[in-house]
């Protein structure tokens, strides 16, 4: 027999021994959310639920494997959940018994991304035209498209107006690609990830089905259940209906990914949804200080729609919170990395360190200063900035503008056009050779390009022209953005789904690129950056621990000894967006949220003065760092500064410089605005 009272913690207790009725855990972060839930099943086995009874959902079949090791080990049994998986994992099982009721076949086939993809491109060729001077958006960003459509139960034209606004005149045309998708998968006895949950919800539909599976089903137990969509509640709801014991686990607070059609709406509602629900909040934080705790429930406080929580736990570790403003990005990246080397130094292990960031391209200084301190990094969520396709790119434009025999510059750039092959870029290289005058580039595609690829080489003359159009072919900056003003703009919006990070990443390239006066000169420093990526690179395959890079919604559910958040500037975190989109706000204060949440016993938050989302602009702190109490914080600004106090310019190490220099200001020095100069 398990002795639950010994092992679990009050909170975790009532919510295992939680007799029938719907049932909502709010497990607050590092409350021991995974040991409940493996509790609760344990719990209900042991009192002779049958295992054919128990349905468990979870995100990932991973979690699923997870909790039965658990369970068997709590148990002493090998009995394992014949009904524990992912909703697509259920879905997929039913669907294969019932699919004729749908129309299908029982042997139908799924779609994994890459035939899905195919198809959608097959779908188009049919009903794809030009816009004005824009092109069509690309197989995979359709398939984006119609996949957050079906997951959030909205038209093919609203996604468009929230998300892809640039393609809203085309949203006829995409329609019928989506219609046109869906017929011919049909048609081929196929179903994609989005189908086997729209399709199941459509099955459950039926009466005598949905009676089989609710009755089967005595327990429900769903994880993470704020990350559920529309349909994915849906779904539950139905399997539910006949016994209404449903136990669902998971943290409003930490509903962050909107992005993917996710709900949170779910959990809030959840009470309304199922009446009579018990409400068990898990509050016992075993992971964070006293101290951070206490910066992470001011933050989140500040949020209208959640369920009030106030974490807390048993141990103070007499460290505060630490808040270091910093001139421009450059300065922050030296910071961090100098305090990365005294942890180390003083005995934090390296994979205990982690710096995190709301997107990708806040990354980049930091990257350069690690590798320059010789500080093996792993980077979580993508590549690393000088490894990425775009940023390849661009540097690959501005080498053949500087470098007309840089062949393998020359084809990069070349292949992306429509019609340009492998062929038809090596003619354009062979005689570019006897090119001697850069006006003369433009007319060397039509001496040596058949008709297809003409159209392509047209493309590339524009981008070229937009380059050439600058007073001076040596300032990166201004070609880079030149670049991102000419048809390699459509480009990435047409072919990627994340184009927005795309520019930001090329935004923050060109800020690089200010520092430098000469184009060769900038151009050789970037390429030293790329060589240093390579050498961590190789680094990253040799054993030992590694200090960690990461996005914060790659960090979720992960936890390290010190936690460096970096680039807390208004408009970077939150970023613009947030300020357009529904709720917004409130999901970046959660990701703010979920970032605090990873730090054990270190927290430092960082910001730049300048260049945080501006270029090289005045960016004072997030509002997110105004909402924490002064006294929560180590604040290592020279000034602190309310609303209405009048900064003191020698105090705050402010000094002005004639003839239209920059503003120069001191580390340390507070600014919130341009106003309180």
């Amino acid at each position: 027999m398990i002795d639950y009272q010994n092992e679990l913690n009050e909170e975790q207790l009532d919510a295992v021994w939680h007799g029938d009725g719907p049932c909502l855990v709010l497990a607050g972060a590092g409350s021991g959310k995974t040991r409940a839930i493996t509790y609760r099943v344990a719990y209900l086995l042991e009192n002779g639920v049958d295992p054919q009874n128990i349905l468990l959902v979870t995100f990932t079949n991973k979690a699923a494997d997870e909790m039965i090791r658990r369970m068997q080990q709590l148990t002493g049994s090998q009995e394992r959940l014949p009904w524990a998986g992912t909703f697509h994992h259920i879905a997929y099982r039913i669907l294969k018994i019932y699919a004729p009721l749908l129309g299908y076949k029982s042997n139908f086939s799924v779609l994994d991304s890459d035939d899905s993809e195919a198809l959608i491109k097959l779908c188009a060729k049919n009903f794809k035209t030009e816009g004005e001077g824009k092109k069509f958006p690309s197989a995979k960003v359709l398939q984006s498209i119609i996949s957050y459509a079906r997951n959030s139960e909205e038209s093919v034209a609203g996604v468009l107006d929230l998300k892809y606004p640039q393609w809203l005149p085309l949203a006829e045309q995409i329609k019928s690609i989506a219609d046109d998708y869906y017929r011919k998968k049909k048609e081929a006895n196929a179903m994609d990830f989005d189908d086997l949950l729209v399709n199941f919800l459509l099955l459950l539909n039926n009466e005598q089905v949905c009676l089989k599976y609710a009755q089967q089903f005595k327990y429900v137990l769903v994880d993470e259940y704020q990350d559920t969509n529309k349909i994915q509640a849906s779904i539950i709801k139905k399997l539910a209906s006949v016994h209404k014991n449903i136990l669902v686990v998971g943290d409003d607070a930490q509903s962050i990914y909107s992005f993917r059609a996710a709900d949170v709406q779910n959990i809030l509602q959840f009470a309304k949804d199922y009446p009579g629900t018990k409400i068990f909040k898990l509050e016992t934080n075993y992971r964070s200080s006293h101290e951070i705790l206490q910066v992470a429930n001011d933050v989140i406080a500040n949020n209208v729609k959640q369920y009030k929580k106030e974490l807390k736990t048993l141990t103070k570790s007499g460290l505060k919170p630490s808040l270091h403003p910093q001139i421009d990005q450059m300065g922050e990246a030296e910071f961090v990395t100098g305090k990365i080397v005294e942890l180390i130094d003083n005995g934090t292990p390296e994979n205990e360190i982690a710096v995190l960031f709301r997107a990708a391209f806040h990354s980049q200084m930091l990257e350069m200063e690690l590798v320059k301190a010789g500080i093996a990094y792993d980077y979580r969520g993508g590549l690393r900035f000088f490894e990425r396709a775009h940023v390849k790119d661009v540097l690959a434009y501005l080498r053949i503008l500087n470098n007309f025999a840089d062949t393998s510059a020359w084809m990069r750039v070349l292949m992306h056009e429509e019609g340009v092959g492998p062929a038809a870029a090596g003619k354009i290289v062979e005689a570019l050779k006897n090119v001697t005058n850069i006006e003369d580039v433009k007319i060397i595609g039509q001496q040596v390009l058949g008709e297809k690829a003409k159209t392509g080489w047209y493309n590339f003359v524009r981008i070229w022209e937009a380059m050439l159009e600058n007073k001076t072919c040596t300032d990166a900056s201004a070609l880079i953005d030149a670049i991102v003003n000419s048809p390699y703009k459509d480009y990435l919006e047409s072919e990627f789904i994340d184009s927005k990070d795309r520019l930001e990443d090329i935004a923050q390239l060109q800020i690089f690129a200010k520092k430098y006066n000469e184009l060769e000169q900038f151009l050789a420093e970037a390429s030293l950056q790329e060589g240093f990526g390579v050498k961590n690179n190789q680094n990253r395959d040799q054993s030992g621990p590694k200090v960690v890079l990461s996005t914060i919604h790659q960090a979720k559910g992960l936890e390290w000894s010190a936690v460096f958040i970096i680039n807390l500037a208004s408009g970077a975190f939150p970023g613009d967006r947030a300020f357009r989109e529904p709720n917004g706000l409130e999901e970046e204060r959660r990701l703010f949220y979920v970032a605090i949440t990873r730090a054990k016993k270190y927290l430092h938050l960082t910001y730049p003065m300048s260049g945080g989302g501006f270029g090289d602009s005045l960016a004072g702190p997030s509002i997110f760092l105004g909402e924490i109490s002064s006294d929560l914080l180590d604040d290592h600004s020279l000034l602190s500064m309310g609303n209405g106090v009048v900064l003191n310019d020698e105090e705050a190490g402010v000094t002005y410089e004639a003839e239209d220099k920059p503003l120069r200001i001191k580390p340390g020095s507070f600014l919130r605005s341009v106003e309180d100069l």
